[in-house]
Order: structure tokens, then C-alpha cells, then sequence
């Protein structure tokens, strides 16, 4: 919980991040989650902090 607050207040968004203990003989089961995680950052688009500092290098270069 307190890396999901964490990232929230910088600005990534915990939604961003998920915790999951599977052994590594569930096979299908990681495969299953990878693709959830995949689609989830799909679906929330581009991190917005990344988005932020690419601005503020652009600003720089003017």
C-alpha cells in the first residue's frame, strides 16, 4: 500500500502497479496476469509523469 500511495503522489498512479505471488510451476496463471497488466497499461495510456518531463525537456530546448 505504501508504494501504490507513493506512486500516486508523483504522479504515476497506482493503478499502474499490482502485486501477485504465484509460483513459478503456474504457468498458465502468469501468463493470464501478464496479459491483464498488459491490457491495463493500454488502456490507462502513456504514464503521465513521463509525459510531464518530456514536456519540461522541450521547454528547455527553446
Amino acid at each position: 500500500e505504501y508504494t501504490k500511495k507513493l506512486l500516486d503522489e508523483i504522479g504515476i498512479g497506482s493503478e499502474r502497479l499490482e502485486f501477485f505471488h504465484i509460483a513459478a510451476s503456474e504457468a498458465p496463471l502468469i501468463a493470464e496476469k501478464a496479459k491483464e497488466m498488459t491490457e491495463r497499461a493500454q488502456k490507462l495510456g502513456p504514464n503521465p509523469y513521463r509525459i510531464q518531463l518530456q514536456q519540461e525537456s522541450e521547454k528547455d530546448k527553446e
